[in-house]
């Protein structure tokens, strides 16, 4: 009897440890034509320092967006990417129109955890991306 109690407290102990890592609540992003928008919701932020947004519109190399500090446990996080359409991460043009966000969360003792890749599909008008290109040259 002693050993079956031992073994459901392991149980318990070691579920209770893999849900205490679970930092987000929610994490998507979705384009408007526009912008992208991407949206998170924290969960336990005890041991968060920061988000680091990162984006990628290719498999392997994600580039820094944004920081935010962390706010509180089940706050909710906005950021809109507007220069998506602008840049490819790897050349400075833009050709495609698939971008993989995740969030690096940097936490109190500076170790590193990374969320789940969101993808979203931004379709951006001919129009736009040539007005976009021009404005950038002026930069």
């Amino acid at each position: 009897m002693k050993i079956k109690t031992a073994i459901l407290l392991l149980c318990f102990a070691t579920a209770s440890l893999i849900a205490g890592d679970n930092l987000l609540d929610s994490f998507n992003a979705k384009s408007d034509g526009k912008n992208i928008t991407i949206e998170w919701k924290s969960a336990d932020e005890s041991s968060v320092s920061r988000y680091e947004l990162e984006r990628t519109n290719s498999a392997n190399n994600f580039t820094y967006l944004t920081s935010q500090d962390a706010k509180g446990s089940y706050y909710s996080y906005k950021y809109v990417d507007e220069e998506a359409f602008m840049k490819d991460d790897n050349t400075g043009t833009q050709n495609k129109s698939i971008y993989t966000y995740r969030l690096k969360i940097v936490k109190k003792d500076n170790s590193v955890s990374y969320s789940n890749n969101v993808t979203v599909t931004h379709n951006v008008s001919g129009i736009r991306r040539t007005w976009g290109m021009i404005k950038e040259m002026f930069r």
